[in-house]
């Protein structure tokens, strides 16, 4: 296994622009609309980019040992995935309607614990249970995804 190769370190520094992104549609909600719909536009997309390279390049090639053990978090990610997707679906739909979005600070809120699970449970458990070749392939699509 190649401890070089770390998937961790990468969906960190995905993770910390998704805040940075976060941290400004927040502000620019307090602006006017428009402001705050190309701030809203710009997370969506990263956040979306991010869930979509989790589901499709990373889990696709996950494949542990253990299955029981390894698959207990993947149902916790997906939900979290679903709840992050509709209120970005609710909040798309606000911002067709001219409207203002409330209720930021909660999903904040919510987005740092789901950040956080996968901090601490999902990442690690990629980065020790994948081979290196595993892991080059994983990497060589999140960079295709996520960095452009």
């Amino acid at each position: 296994m190649n401890k070089s190769i770390n998937i961790f370190k990468l969906m960190v520094k995905n993770h910390n622009k998704i805040e940075e992104l976060l941290n400004n549609f927040e502000n620019k909600n307090n602006d006017n609309f428009n402001s705050m719909r190309d701030a809203f536009n710009k997370f969506e997309w990263e956040l979306e980019k991010h869930i979509f390279t989790e589901e499709k390049a990373i889990f696709t090639s996950y494949n542990p040992d253990d299955i029981t053990e390894g698959y207990k978090m993947l149902p916790e990610l997906t939900k979290q995935h679903n709840y992050i997707l509709n209120k970005l679906k609710n909040w798309r739909k606000d911002i067709r309607n001219k409207s203002m979005i409330s209720d930021i600070y909660s999903f904040k809120v919510y987005l740092i614990r789901h950040k956080n699970f996968e901090e601490e449970k999902v990442y690690p458990k990629l980065d020790q249970s994948l081979s290196g070749d595993e892991k080059i392939h994983i990497m060589s699509k999140i960079n295709e995804i996520v960095q452009k």
